[in-house]
């Protein structure tokens, strides 16, 4: 709240400032006076903090708070490119150890994080088998963050300036100095010039699979003269209302030499077609597999049920046609979804237009029926095409059955965890298989300490899940992990838990 106290002061006195002089406020005179035209590519430097928009521990509260340490942004204009690094450490909340335990970086050092763009292809560096496996950093594609970071470009001052010129801006007259805005390509750029000449806010909008066209709000202020460039000492952007970053700035270089050259074959990995494979568990059970993301297909006679939908419309689509391919002729009819993070909610649009029923908690269902009123123009999905109506069956109590008598699925609430309040694992009880996610993943047996508190947090996430499988009485012989390279047993969660 504080932050949107200074940030909405900041903004009504800029706007207050008397603007009677015509040659200030505008974009030509914001373009001198920060020298946008003079600026070829940029680096500044900061601490602040950072937000793990989409992993929220419910859809009605603020993402997980991260310490800034270390920011480095280096951004090339001309080439349309970005390098940030950044470190971070999660805040924590001993009251509900409200911290992110699993690695937020791309690197066996929990925080720190290496993210590019370049013409519109985006990247990580990182261990391709995740931090823990040994395997060499490399460029991994990182498709779903490519179009946040390259708007992220155009969300400077002096980045604005440079694409509202570039992109035959239009102006108008605002009490204190001017709003310019443009189209680049499908998306569309709003920003606010004080009487300062000062680019006090650029809005825009990006495309989520969850949320569908999205606004991002960019805030500058305090602007100071940091070796002869005029740029704001403090940054806050905002995403789907929701606070994303927030940046106090250190040092800023005008025209540092920058080369971010797209590595090889990541521009056609970022449009490789998403493949997904069928591995049998049981008669009629089969773990769908796409990279670190999987779902679980059971045949429950006249009809299938699927067990998350993770990322985007193509992973669903892939895992739709594997599921059809592996298990013929059956209607998928309902959807389970595990939780509404992000990266396992992202598909599910899919299923609705498929004309399954999404099986979820009772906040997940009030959160997707909210969020789906939203266009989603900027990336039409099915289901903006089609404009079916979600169905939804709610997990009440705590549990919830889907018949069947020959493979009945029980849904059941996992109670405690730190990862999200409203989420469900989800028992096989003829096959003795147990369904979760982000609780026990496999990586997790190998995996490296960080430090004793993310230790002593992992633990937790795996005492958690065994605390619900005592709770519901539950006789586990096999644990599918929706992340991972493979299955593992209960002799091998009770193992963990002892070696901690």
């Amino acid at each position: 709240m504080r932050i949107w106290i200074a940030f909405l002061l900041f903004v009504t006195s800029a706007a207050a400032l008397a603007a009677a002089d015509p040659q200030t406020g505008t974009l030509q005179s914001a373009t001198a006076a920060l020298g946008a035209d003079q600026i070829r590519s940029l680096e500044f430097k900061a601490t602040g903090k950072w937000f793990r928009f989409g992993q929220e521990p419910n859809p009605n509260v603020l993402a997980p708070e991260y310490e800034v340490t270390d920011y480095a942004a280096t951004i090339d204009y001309d080439n349309a490119a970005m390098r940030v690094h950044r470190v971070s450490q999660p805040v924590i909340d001993p009251a509900r150890w409200r911290r992110v335990p699993e690695s937020v970086g791309n690197v066996d050092s929990e925080g720190e994080a290496n993210e590019f763009v370049a013409d519109g292809v985006g990247w990580i560096l990182g261990r391709p088998g995740g931090p823990g496996t040994g395997l060499p950093v490399a460029a991994i594609p990182d498709a779903g963050n490519a179009e946040e970071r390259m708007m992220e470009i155009w969300a400077t001052p002096q980045g604005f300036l440079r694409a509202a010129a570039a992109n035959h801006a239009t102006s108008k007259p605002v009490p204190g100095g001017s709003e310019v805005s443009f189209l680049m390509g499908k998306h569309k750029l709003i920003g606010k010039i004080n009487a300062r000449n000062q680019v006090y806010m650029v809005d825009y909008w990006i495309d989520n699979p969850v949320l569908g066209d999205t606004l991002c709000e960019a805030g500058f202020y305090q602007y100071r003269d940091f070796g002869g460039v005029m740029f704001p000492a403090h940054i806050v952007r905002v995403v789907a209302g929701k606070i994303r970053l927030e940046l106090n700035v250190s040092a800023v270089t005008a025209n540092p030499r920058v080369d971010i050259p797209v590595p090889n074959g990541m521009r056609e990995a970022m449009t490789a077609p998403v493949t997904a494979t069928a591995e049998k568990l049981a008669d009629g059970v089969y773990w769908i597999r796409g990279w670190q993301y999987h779902s679980v297909a059971v045949d429950q006679g006249d009809h299938i049920v699927v067990i998350d939908a993770p990322l985007n419309e193509a992973r669903s689509l892939a895992v739709i046609a594997k599921v059809k391919e592996t298990i013929p002729n059956k209607p998928i009819r309902f959807l389970i979804n595990t939780h509404a993070h992000y990266d396992h909610s992202g598909g599910l649009r899919t299923y609705v237009d498929e004309g399954a029923t999404i099986v979820t908690m009772p906040v997940n269902q009030e959160f997707y029926e909210d969020v789906w009123r939203t266009p989603h123009s900027l990336n039409p999905d099915r289901l903006e095409i089609s404009r079916k109506t979600a169905k939804f069956l709610p997990v009440v109590d705590g549990k919830l059955v889907l018949k069947d008598s020959k493979r009945p699925i029980e849904i059941y609430h996992q109670v405690g965890t730190a990862h999200c309040d409203a989420i469900v694992m989800v028992y096989l009880p003829a096959e003795k298989i147990l369904v979760e996610v982000d609780a026990f993943n496999t990586e997790a047996l190998t995996a490296p300490r960080i430090d004793s508190i993310a230790g002593d947090f992992v633990s937790q996430y795996i005492m958690n899940l065994n605390r619900n499988i005592l709770r519901y009485k539950l006789d586990v012989a096999r644990i599918v992990p929706l992340h991972g390279p493979r299955t593992t047993t209960m002799a091998e969660l009770r193992k963990a838990i002892l070696s901690e």
